[in-house]
């Protein structure tokens, strides 16, 4: 009853809030607010790509093809990859692939799950799904007795279910990679670069999310939303987006220092994943301490190649986003099949 109550006031809240923006002075709001956040955005990116040393960077950064093409791969798949999952509910063309570039940039410059956020609003607003009031509420957890709801209507549950299967792709795949890396001698690496506290709280971490994604898929009758179907749909192309950006990041540093081995490289990138999991602050700089000590002798290299390809980053979400927004001004959305 709770759950019911719940949802039909936020069902009643968003058509209410749809009415008002499709108003004259909705429409309005909304340009402003749209200028604002890219305003925001960009300022926010600007003054990080300013604090960046770019003689330093450009120093380092190599001329081999090989590389450009398998970093802009490796930013370039995940949105693409979260275009394909959402396009097989929401029937959208390519003209909204900007929306995903947007979402990207917004989960990583703002806030975890602001790119969601979002997505949910342009799904509502741009795609012609409402909200009735009217009809039973929509389920925000579990599947009831049913098969599930149907994604192409209910924009809240599918967000929601892809986060979730996104974060345990995730975290199996990272999983996986760790038994690997200690497989090469990962954990001599991290006991050498980690304090006791820091192993501490490694150990701590992956235990619980052991524990949270077993717990999930127990109860995933009353976490998850979507039929089945569409969950192990979306969870796949997640396990294919963060393996395969992984080997194609790892794959352009070896392009970028092909004198380092191939195992290196490997454990490197493995490294990489538990750390970004790990709830620590600072997560750059202690991925740097551990690939320099790994790298030996290249360590200037390598650090100095971490460094450019952090400031890339940046770059390309400035670009990203201001492409996403030209995008959006000049053409217009395909109506929805």
């Amino acid at each position: 009853m709770a759950q019911s109550s719940l949802t039909a006031r936020l069902a009643e809240l968003a058509d209410t809030a749809k009415i008002w923006g499709d108003s004259p002075a909705g429409k309005t709001a909304r340009k402003w607010f749209n200028a604002a956040l890219s305003i925001l955005i960009i300022g926010l990116l600007v003054r990080a790509i300013a604090q960046v040393g770019w003689d330093q960077v450009v120093a380092v950064l190599p001329p081999s093809w090989l590389f450009w093409a398998l970093f802009i791969g490796s930013y370039l798949l995940p949105p693409l990859v979260e275009w394909v999952i959402y396009r097989r509910w929401w029937h959208f063309g390519w003209e909204s692939i900007g929306v995903f570039l947007k979402m990207r940039v917004m989960n990583e410059a703002l806030f975890s799950y602001s790119g969601h956020t979002y997505l949910l609003v342009w799904a509502a607003n741009r795609l012609g799904i409402e909200y009735d009031p009217n009809a039973p509420p929509p389920r925000i957890l579990g599947r009831g007795d049913g098969p599930g709801v149907d994604p192409s209507t209910s924009p809240v549950a599918a967000v929601k279910d892809m986060a979730i299967t996104s974060g345990l792709a995730g975290n199996l795949a990272t999983l996986v990679m760790l038994l690997l890396a200690l497989s090469l001698d990962g954990a001599s690496v991290l006991g050498e670069a980690l304090d006791l506290r820091t192993r501490k709280i490694l150990l701590w971490s992956f235990g619980a999310m052991i524990l949270l994604n077993i717990g999930i898929v127990l109860f995933r009758g009353k976490v998850m939303s979507l039929p089945v179907k569409e969950n192990m749909f979306a969870f796949r192309w997640h396990m294919f987006r963060v393996l395969a950006t992984q080997a194609l990041l790892v794959g352009s540093w070896a392009a970028a220092l092909p004198a380092i081995d191939a195992e290196t490289w490997f454990l490197l990138g493995a490294l990489r994943m538990v750390i970004g999991r790990m709830p620590v602050p600072n997560k750059d700089i202690l991925f740097a301490a551990i690939a320099v000590s790994l790298a030996g002798d290249a360590a200037i290299e390598v650090a100095a190649l971490m460094a450019a390809q952090g400031a890339l980053t940046l770059v390309f979400h400035g670009v990203a986003w201001a492409v996403a927004a030209a995008q959006e001004a000049v053409v217009k959305p395909a109506p929805q099949a």
